[in-house]
């Protein structure tokens, strides 16, 4: 049965119990789910063994939500935003047949207030089946004002090894090369392989959902992800990350050889800032489909 529960450094989760034998953890503390084991009891997310679990510092690893912010361009905001870093609530956690689900929100507060000055609400329902993980996140500007906002899903998904891992369905698209200074470019192999620091913004193009697949081993399936972004009624065109930076970008909670067992996939939009208008919503989703 699906419930509360409690994690590493004491904090606060939820765990999902799929009547599969499927399961999932979600840190209240940023609403950060660290684990999704199929029925076959495989880890498919992965989170760093350099984690910190203080409820201060954000968990490095698994998905965290990245809200209002990617990146830090307003410096008096911590990197990615608000949401990742604060303590989250549990609005219901429910089992069926057909899936376990859980939905907690977030609120404004005078803490994040002090850090960007809007009203806002955020709702995340996270959906595990005998098949799948689907990760909603949906964005309300609850205040008087339009707010111009960023978000991200910063899936961290566990690879055997990052050198032979490989992510179709991104041909054609233009993307931001983060390592090259920024420069776009134009996706033109089928593939894209990660042999060294890749951290590049796929920039979407035609709204609707965005199909791809990670690949191990002479093509080996791993995941197949469906990644679908909307404004109000209007579905957008959803950017999509993709990071692994290697042993000479690992940041100090991700010790080496660590980065060798995850590839980062993310959805998002994130090419530019997007505006929401007062009790207008915004939603994000990624749905995860692994392979055995």
């Amino acid at each position: 049965m699906s419930g509360p529960a409690k994690g590493k450094g004491d904090l606060d989760t939820i765990v999902l119990k799929h009547a599969s034998g499927a399961t999932a953890e979600i840190y209240l503390f940023g609403a950060t789910l660290t684990s999704y084991k199929t029925p076959d009891g495989a880890e498919r997310i992965f989170v760093s063994p350099g984690a910190i679990f203080d409820g201060k510092k954000a968990i490095r690893g698994g998905v965290p939500l990245v809200f209002p912010q990617f990146g830090q361009p307003d410096k008096a905001m911590a990197q990615h935003g608000v949401a990742r870093i604060s303590t989250w609530s549990v609005e219901k956690v429910e089992d069926s047949a057909e899936a376990s689900t859980a939905l907690l929100t977030l609120s404004d507060s005078p803490e994040t207030r002090e850090k960007w000055n809007h009203s806002f609400k955020l709702e995340y329902l996270v959906t595990l089946t005998a098949v799948s993980l689907t990760m909603k996140l949906k964005a309300t500007n609850t205040g008087d004002a339009p707010f111009s906002f960023n978000f991200l899903l910063h899936t961290y998904l566990k690879v055997p090894e990052i050198s032979t891992t490989s992510i179709s369905g991104l041909t054609g698209r233009t993307y931001i090369d983060k390592v090259a200074d920024s420069a776009k470019k134009v996706e033109e192999t089928p593939l894209v392989t990660l042999p060294s620091f890749v951290d590049r913004i796929y920039v979407g193009t035609a709204a609707g959902p965005k199909d791809v697949a990670v690949l191990g081993v002479e093509g080996k399936p791993l995941f197949a992800v469906v990644n679908e972004a909307s404004l109000g009624k209007d579905q957008q065109a959803v950017d999509v990350v993709v990071w692994n930076p290697y042993e000479g970008a690992s940041p100090g909670d991700l010790p080496p050889p660590a980065y060798k067992e995850f590839v980062c996939v993310e959805p998002g939009l994130v090419n530019a800032f997007h505006g929401l208008p007062p009790s207008q919503s915004a939603e994000l989703t990624q749905k995860l489909f692994p392979f055995a």
